[in-house]
């Protein structure tokens, strides 16, 4: 029954939260190829030192992704589990996409912006088709987002947010095997989401 010691927490910058960075992950909490694990804790981000290695503070499921992400204790940084989803989302490339296609959209309206003033037009009406504009783009955007809930960014906040359920499952009993067995459930969500990104 080998048991994982400790992550390594040398991370001097936060990562990208990609496929490989996820898989390599779950590998860690639990391996299927010799079995080894980590003791996770329960109900919280990080809940004392692990009983088989007192260096080691015992995380949740989410506890390990934030600090394999950031190399920081969530206790010490103030971090909730919304907290650490969002984060890995907004470091994963389904968040760069995110991020990009906005930056797009902006420089679409500042273009148009531009080519109204262009037009030369009394002030007012300026004003009136820029507000127009504006009021277009952002119902637009609203719209996309409503019709986007369904999109790879979502089922991977989904897959991240059912973490805490699988990894509080059976952890009244403090046995070897349900603390493999825990393990195993959280390292098969992080493998699931992982399919989510390239």
């Amino acid at each position: 029954m080998p048991i994982k010691k400790k992550l390594k927490s040398k991370v001097k910058k936060l990562v990208v939260v990609n496929r490989k960075f996820l898989t390599n992950l779950a590998n860690r909490i639990y391996d299927p190829t010799d079995r080894s694990f980590l003791r996770l804790c329960n109900g919280t981000l990080q809940n004392g030192p692990d009983p088989t290695d007192e260096k080691r503070p015992m995380h949740c499921g989410l506890g390990e992704l934030y600090f394999a992400m950031t190399g920081k204790q969530p206790e010490d940084m103030g971090v909730d589990e919304g907290d650490v989803v969002n984060l890995a989302v907004e470091l994963s490339p389904l968040g760069g996409l995110r991020a990009k296609a906005e930056a797009e959209e902006n420089a679409k309206f500042e273009k148009a912006a531009k080519a109204i003033k262009a037009l030369g037009f009394d002030n007012d009406l300026t004003i009136q088709l820029i507000d127009t504009l504006n009021e277009f783009d952002r119902q637009h955007g609203e719209h996309i987002e409503e019709e986007d809930r369904d999109d790879e960014e979502h089922k991977l906040r989904m897959m991240l947010d059912a973490i805490p359920d699988v990894n509080d499952k059976g952890c009244a009993e403090g046995t070897t095997a349900t603390y493999r067995q825990r393990s195993r459930a959280v390292a098969a969500k992080l493998r699931e989401a992982a399919k989510l990104l390239p």
